[in-house]
């Protein structure tokens, strides 16, 4: 997810127009990491000095790793344990958006310091998907220290996020929360979850969206029209992330919850007990909402 929480950084700032990202994000499954962005987000070369490398290159027939030896930069240790690691997804984000020329090396060594700045992140925290740093990015990216039920509003979207990444895809760029009454879209889902607390939760969105949210979901190709299928399919979805939202809950705080049945409305809206985060989420194929409220 901190690859996804990177792209809504950048967009928030300006850096990429959400044209751009969604290109970028599509593209990066094809990105082949390069020894400069991964030394620049080590904190071992600054970007004037991998420009520096990389101009020198020009005229001079050596590998990236060996020129910056050869000019002090990085040690042969540093090279090797460079190029031994995983690059995570945001770097392969970061290193796609500097191949297209939608961000210099400078641009972004700023942006990725400010990133990690912002959330207090290391690079341990990234490359072992830290649940408490995800959790806290979530929280604060979302505005949930507003309200009164911060924990559960944290945990379901950290969770919901999680769910995307195993079900749907990891193509996908959150988008700041608004509050709202009701929902309202072409097609919804709802599902309420009961016990200690209630908690009303819905995904709504346009007709094409609703069928390649299925079709990722089902990962088959579905009719054109939304028919019963396809509202099962979105339906188990909704069901199948609350049904780990509760075992969690049950196995971690002790909290006993149970589900009804979802409710499926088109061209139609839900009003909400009490007030409700909006999550809008933007997909390669398009954005769908999706919403919480817990009282």
């Amino acid at each position: 997810m901190f690859a996804q929480f990177f792209g809504a950084f950048l967009l928030n700032n300006k850096l990429v127009s959400p044209d751009t990202l969604a290109q970028a994000i599509d593209d990066k499954k094809n990105t082949r990491m390069r020894l400069g962005v991964l030394a620049i987000n080590a904190g071992l070369m600054t970007a004037e000095q991998v420009e520096h490398v990389n101009v020198a290159q020009q005229s001079v027939d050596k590998r990236f790793g060996d020129l910056c030896v050869d000019l002090g930069y990085l040690t042969e240790a540093d090279v090797d344990r460079l190029l031994s690691e995983q690059p995570t997804d945001y770097l392969l984000l970061g290193q796609t958006l500097v191949n297209n020329g939608s961000l210099t090396n400078a641009e972004f060594e700023a942006a990725i310091s400010s990133y990690k700045d912002q959330y207090q992140l290391s690079d341990d925290d990234i490359t072992n998907n830290q649940n408490d740093k995800l959790s806290a990015i979530v929280k604060d990216f979302f505005h949930f220290n507003t309200a009164e039920n911060a924990r559960i509003y944290t945990d379901y979207v950290t969770l919901l996020f999680k769910s995307f990444i195993r079900f749907i895809g990891d193509d996908f760029t959150p988008i700041e929360s608004t509050v709202v009454n009701e929902a309202e879209a072409q097609y919804l889902v709802c599902q309420k979850i009961h016990g200690k607390y209630t908690a009303e939760l819905a995904i709504g969105c346009a007709k094409d969206e609703y069928i390649a949210f299925a079709e990722r979901f089902a990962k088959e190709e579905l009719t054109d029209e939304v028919d019963e299928y396809v509202n099962e399919i979105v339906g188990e979805f909704l069901n199948v992330n609350n049904g780990l939202f509760v075992v969690n809950e049950s196995n971690q705080s002790g909290i006993e919850l149970s589900l009804d049945p979802q409710n499926y409305i088109h061209d139609g809206k839900v009003r909400f007990e009490h007030q409700a985060f909006c999550i809008p989420v933007a997909f390669a194929f398009g954005e769908v909402e999706f919403y919480i409220s817990v009282t």
